[in-house]
């Protein structure tokens, strides 16, 4: 026999737990100074990877801070240790463009409306005799 529509007594992950779930993640990113990223520390802990956008995505409401705290350290660690030589700089290049939307720096013209530089070079005839020749 099925369950009802709507049965949830399986369900293991309430907001309570989810929320000390997100502190764990926090704690672990915390203690261990080489954990580069939030699913690292997820698998460390026995779950999976997907479990932190299923929990987000469950409870639309909440704002969880504490998930926000552990992308900003992932973010700052790999800076720092991309910049420091203690990890691969392309490798933390990447997961920064790819987990944490940075970008490399983009530069706009806004001087020419679009429209081509005159790139012509000025040149200046200069009278020899009034050089003193």
């Amino acid at each position: 026999m099925s369950a009802h529509k709507g049965n949830k007594y399986n369900e293991i992950w309430d907001l309570e737990s989810t929320k000390q779930f997100f502190k764990d993640v926090v704690e672990y990113i915390e203690t261990e100074k080489k954990c580069r990223s939030i699913s690292e520390a997820v698998v460390e802990l026995g779950q999976y990877e997907e479990l932190v956008s299923y929990l987000i995505n469950k409870f639309p409401k909440e704002d969880f801070k504490s998930i926000k705290r552990a992308k900003d350290i992932v973010k700052n660690r790999l800076v720092k240790q991309g910049l420091d030589g203690d990890a691969n700089s392309t490798m933390a290049i990447f997961i920064l463009k790819n987990n944490h939307n940075m970008t490399d720096r983009q530069q706009t013209d806004i001087t020419t409306n679009g429209k081509d530089v005159n790139t012509s070079p000025i040149i200046k005839f200069v009278d020899s005799e009034e050089d003193g020749d």
